[in-house]
């Protein structure tokens, strides 16, 4: 084909309309064609069930595993032990941790504390217990510093260089982190370390959530996403957690787990299409989806038009002449209806998070094991991944705001039992009750994250939507004040209430829908519109990936 030429000025109004037509032209008699053909014309189309997605389905197994191991970690190398006497006194063995604690304020000094405890964590090797403590609860957060700043820069990292550098990038960061905290002689080296691995584990945690929703069909995006999740990965994690019983042969256990993932995902998964598209690398596209469909044994999607079809998508992007802008954080709130899209799940995400992590770096003052309670938390959240995502496969009606919202009623009825018992000064009387509802508002989290993420990944374009994902990420990890033993629960009643009427009014459904592939033309953004940029160009690199469309 020859290259491309314009002899008008395309800066004139009149130029840039009339290479609107252009574009437009081709992509509409091509989808027509498409259609009229039975034939695949949109990337969702190309995205079929078989043996790619179920590689794709593995390699994130393989990935969930070290973040579990990662975001758990603290579960158990954190986990405050039971203070059983203090010098001359020895506690009631009916008193919880924090009454015990009361009575070592009142009575003053316990230079010589005797610990009972399930698991050999940093608090034990340093001894820390009650007030102090809360200096490795203080170790928590910062360590959460870590990950937040993870999520954010892989963030970027993955919209700008690709989702499987991002990942592997992440998965070798996590390896040496884990074998620098093994390293650690003491609390602030302990933090330290562990704020470096937080900043691999949040990247991993905001790429491959992404890439597994760019890579699989849009029917079966919920029961994957329910069935390929960290639920499962509880209970695994808690049977390392006890063949280990120490946080040192834990760490060394994590950083195993990190090569598995690395390996596979290396010599297996490929770039993701949608990503590639919309960089221009159409070339590189097509070859990457031949590669996934002969894997899948459906080479018969592939047609003449394959090319041409890809060329489509990226054209779109021309269009909406954002092809050159560099995509930052502040475009997800360039739109009303970006803005609001992000407010609301990141506020869900802060919502739900005070809940989980709430429970999970305190399961040591639940009554019973701490490797039961971990095992049956898993169980419950899978469990009920499981009945939604086969619910959602089924029938049409159950979709993201259904699954969103029972979770958050499940959560509201089970805290404000626990408020009731410490409300009425039955804790003692009412602990396993107290022990079952806490643990059940633990497990309906999960089906809250997977609705969030599912929807955003649906909602935010293609171009922003790793940094949209990482952003709401960033709201993930929250803790509340301890004046009194119910209010914890108290404000996460009041914060679940916002998050299901937010959710449920101000963010459509988005079951079925294609995923968005491209942003909102520039005319509707709030602020940074700016010049407009040229339509069609006049490098060689663009008309080559143009020339089939203006044929």
């Amino acid at each position: 084909m020859s290259q491309p030429s314009s002899s008008s000025d395309p800066d004139t109004p009149e130029s840039e309309s009339e290479s609107s037509n252009i574009l437009e032209k081709p992509l509409n008699n091509g989808k027509k064609m498409s259609e009229a053909n039975g034939e695949a014309h949109g990337l969702d189309d190309y995205i079929q069930m078989g043996g790619y997605v179920l590689l794709v389905c593995l390699a994130a197994e393989l990935l969930i595993l070290p973040q579990v191991s990662s975001m758990f970690y603290m579960m158990y190398a954190g986990a405050a032990p039971r203070v059983l006497s203090c010098d001359n006194t020895v506690f009631d063995s009916q008193l919880e941790g924090k009454e015990i604690c009361f009575e070592i304020d009142r009575i003053g000094n316990c230079s010589h504390p005797n610990f009972q405890y399930q698991f050999k964590s940093i608090n034990v090797e340093y001894n820390y217990f009650c007030d102090t403590s809360k200096l490795v609860k203080n170790s928590i957060s910062i360590q959460m510093i870590g990950v937040l700043t993870g999520s954010i820069v892989f963030g970027q990292i993955s919209d700008s260089f690709g989702r499987k550098i991002g990942t592997q990038f992440a998965s070798i960061g996590m390896f040496i982190g884990w074998l620098i905290v093994v390293q650690s002689r003491n609390l602030l080296h302990f933090t330290v370390s562990r704020t470096i691995l937080g900043f691999f584990t949040g990247g991993s945690v905001s790429v491959i959530n992404v890439f597994i929703m760019e890579n699989i069909p849009k029917k079966h995006r919920m029961w994957i996403n329910m069935a390929i999740t960290w639920s499962p990965n509880m209970p695994i994690y808690s049977l390392f957690a006890w063949i280990a019983g120490d946080w040192k042969t834990l760490a060394y256990i994590n950083a195993f787990v990190c090569l598995p993932g690395f390996f596979f995902f290396q010599f297996f998964i490929h770039e993701s299409p949608r990503w590639l598209v919309t960089k221009g690398k159409i070339s590189e596209a097509v070859q990457v989806l031949k590669r996934q469909l002969k894997t899948s044994n459906q080479l018969h999607l592939i047609h003449d038009d394959l090319e041409d079809n890809l060329n489509m998508e990226y054209a779109k992007t021309v269009k909406q002449n954002t092809r050159k802008t560099k995509f930052s954080y502040y475009h997800l709130f360039v739109t009303p209806r970006l803005a609001m899209t992000t407010i609301v799940l990141a506020y869900s995400y802060w919502a739900t998070s005070i809940i989980n992590y709430g429970v999970l770096f305190n399961m040591e003052k639940l009554s019973g094991s701490i490797y039961w309670n971990s095992v049956y938390t898993g169980l419950m959240r899978y469990a009920c991944n499981l009945s939604f995502g086969w619910a959602d496969l089924k029938f049409k009606r159950i979709g993201r705001k259904f699954i969103h919202t029972s979770g958050l009623v499940i959560i509201f009825i089970s805290l404000s039992v626990v408020v009731a018992c410490y409300a009425l000064h039955m804790n003692h009387e009412m602990k396993d009750i107290i022990r079952i509802s806490i643990l059940l508002a633990s497990s309906m989290t999960s089906q809250i994250y997977i609705a969030d993420g599912i929807v955003a990944n649906e909602l935010f374009p293609t171009p922003i939507r790793t940094i949209g994902y990482s952003f709401i990420q960033t709201w993930n990890r929250v803790g509340v004040a301890d004046y009194w033993l119910a209010l914890p629960f108290c404000c996460m009643i009041f914060f679940s209430l916002i998050d299901t009427f937010s959710f449920e009014c101000l963010l459509p459904e988005t079951k079925g829908r294609h995923l968005v592939e491209h942003m909102p033309p520039r005319h509707e953004w709030w602020f940074g519109a700016g010049k407009l940029d040229k339509i069609i160009e006049e490098e060689e690199d663009v008309g080559e990936e143009l020339r089939p469309l203006e044929a």
